[in-house]
């Protein structure tokens, strides 16, 4: 079979070396920027300790007491303490898009490619990923409405998609929607 000029593989979708290649390089960029966001963090927390340390701003000389004179703080805590919560939440978003990845894997390695002739963008703007109806063969035969998702943390859709694409899953459960050939893989659900 062929999908928009490129072999179906056969095999299970994972032993593509094209989809192989395009999910390492997904989580790459995912690790990658995971990397990029605890350097950054890390590194502010260090030079804010240090320009404390050596004068430059005086976080630590800002104290307060609790309450009944229990207990003390300084701005410098404060700071690094609110410096680490809100590096909490980035590698907790993070961690969602790596367990989406590890899901993506597992479908692709049981399942195989299948050519979808058409994936059409349906308009809602009520949903977490992009609502879209996928058609199989040569009829007017459409899935439910379905919702994709990529590995970014924003709504992604390649135009490419609208030629055709390859699904690796169940139609009536999760899959793999991706551009023919090993392109950015996708999940995608059931709405």
């Amino acid at each position: 079979m062929r999908s928009a000029g490129h072999d179906v593989p056969g095999t299970a979708a994972f032993e593509d070396a094209g989809t192989r290649s395009a999910w390492a390089a997904e989580r790459r960029r995912v690790r990658l920027l995971l990397t990029g966001w605890t350097v950054l963090y890390v590194g502010a927390f260090i030079a804010l300790t240090l320009l404390d340390e050596f004068g430059v701003i005086a976080l630590s000389d800002v104290k307060w007491s609790g309450r009944r004179g229990r207990g003390a703080g300084d701005l410098l805590g404060l700071v690094g303490g609110l410096i680490l919560l809100v590096y909490f939440f980035v590698l907790c978003y993070y961690v969602i898009f790596l367990r989406a990845l590890k899901r993506i894997r597992r479908l692709l390695e049981a399942h195989p490619w299948r050519p979808v002739a058409e994936v059409r963008q349906i308009p809602r703007n009520k949903d977490i990923g992009v609502p879209v109806r996928l058609r199989l063969g040569d009829a007017d035969e459409w899935t439910r409405d379905m919702s994709t998702r990529g590995t970014r943390p924003r709504r992604q859709w390649p135009e490419a998609l609208e030629q055709g694409a390859w699904h690796a899953g169940d139609l009536e459960g999760p899959g793999v929607l991706a551009l023919p050939g090993g392109g950015r893989p996708m999940e995608i659900k059931p709405r």
